[in-house]
């Protein structure tokens, strides 16, 4: 057994190489060039040098072509994170968290490459240390990808999308048991699986591909809209910013000829003016940083008071909507930042006036539910379509024909970043429920 074993594993990697290769073409043929399929194309590649190197080190008994084997499976685990990463969000948000690994798997397929010249290397390369130290530095990034899979199978609520996701968890299990066994052959624990498991997590890969085309497709345009987007946001900002700034010292000005008057509610519409000028640039700032992280002033604030005063805002406006404020007593103070969440809760105000029309109406409920902090607002709109329902937060995804699909996918962002959740249900027998869940 001990000696047909080589054999079988030699011509399942022979195998390997070849269905990689027409799994490559067929990639190079029928798809884009965009982030995803180009993933997968170095994944296959990776696989074809891995799998020739060791069939023709069984064929020839030549120690480098194990070498250059090695250069191959050494990229392997940086590949599949990336493709991971890629898949779960349209643009990942930690950059680092994709170079790091890619240096290190680097270090490793540079260390393989110069062991065909170098007697130093090549003892690091034979020796058991390599894969106890590619074990120990490699092997927590895959189990981050299986977890980051499982959170985003836990997390989102399309059932074409967990399907995807379900073929991206199987073959990263499988890729990362089976290469398991060949880094433990030093302990002569398991016999070597890993060509038979780069046949069935390659093929698993393909398959979800061809089958899910559309949808990273989708994902491929999202990326490029997020990045147009990014750029236009900029250019946006930078026009808009130094008008504000002008309205907003104008303002000063004119309180100053004012404050002397007997005008006893001016001081509260400067004091507005002033709040939303600094609230404008606040939006400008995370709108241009929308495919970027947030950044986020956290204090301890009552939030009730935050929806009170964002109440007394929207009803400076022509009323459309009875907004009726159901608050608890003796709400704690949450650390969050006042300007973003008052951009949600003015978001999700606007929403409902424009979901009821005339004579609508809106609860806004507050209570405390340890550990989190709910927030409820509730209409009396026609609600929202089955079909809309599972997309609402999708950036870009709108049924105002005027609208750019943005606004609730920044409020979700806004509360994802704060730790919270932002959710929404239909209510019977009509009505909408937006609620927000903060962290205590």
């Amino acid at each position: 057994m001990n000696q047909i074993t080589p054999i079988i594993n030699a011509y399942v990697a022979l195998w390997v190489v070849l269905i990689n290769f027409a799994f490559s073409v067929l990639v190079l043929v029928r798809t884009s060039r965009t982030a995803t399929y180009v993933l997968f194309v170095l994944i296959c590649i990776s696989n074809m040098f891995w799998n020739f190197g060791d069939f023709m080190t069984f064929l020839t008994e030549n120690r480098n072509w194990y070498y250059f084997s090695r250069i191959g499976s050494s990229m392997l685990p940086a590949l599949m994170f990336h493709f991971i990463l890629t898949l779960v969000r349209s643009r990942p948000k930690r950059v680092t968290w994709i170079r790091l690994p890619y240096l290190l798997s680097g270090v490793f397929a540079f260390i393989a490459l110069l062991a065909m010249f170098h007697p130093g290397s090549r003892w690091f390369m034979d020796s058991g240390l390599r894969n106890v130290l590619f074990l120990i530095l490699l092997g927590p990034v895959l189990f981050i990808g299986i977890g980051v899979v499982l959170l985003a199978i836990r997390r989102t609520k399309l059932e074409d999308e967990r399907e995807r996701l379900r073929y991206i968890l199987i073959a990263a299990i499988i890729g990362v048991l089976t290469g398991l066994t060949e880094i433990v052959q030093f302990l002569k624990a398991l016999p070597p699986l890993g060509h038979l498991g780069c046949l069935a997590y390659s093929s698993i890969l393909a398959v979800s591909i061809f089958k899910h085309r559309t949808a990273y497709d989708i994902l491929a345009q999202m990326q490029e809209k997020l990045e147009s987007l990014g750029e236009m946001a900029a250019g946006i900002a930078h026009e808009i910013r130094n008008p504000l700034t002008s309205i907003k010292g104008a303002s000063d000005l004119l309180w100053g000829e004012l404050k002397g008057l007997d005008l006893p509610r001016a001081k509260e519409y400067h004091d507005i003016i002033r709040e939303e000028i600094d609230r404008l640039n606040h939006i400008l700032l995370n709108f241009q940083y929308f495919t970027r992280p947030l950044k986020i002033e956290k204090e301890l604030i009552p939030v009730n008071e935050i929806i009170r005063k964002t109440v007394r805002l929207a009803e400076t406006a022509p009323a459309t909507i009875t907004i009726k404020q159901n608050l608890s007593a003796n709400s704690p103070k949450i650390k969050t930042d006042a300007s973003l969440l008052k951009q949600v809760f003015l978001n999700l105000i606007k929403n409902a006036e424009e979901a009821c029309g005339l004579e609508g109406k809106l609860v806004i409920k507050t209570e405390t539910l340890p550990p989190w902090f709910r927030i409820s607002f509730s209409d009396n709109g026609p609600g929202i379509s089955t079909e809309n329902l599972n997309r609402i937060f999708e950036p870009f995804f709108t049924t105002k024909s005027a609208g750019m699909g943005m606004g609730l996918a920044i409020c979700r962002r806004i509360m994802l970043a704060h730790g919270g959740e932002l959710d929404v249900k239909n209510r019977l027998p009509k009505g909408a429920e937006f609620t927000i869940l903060l962290p205590i």
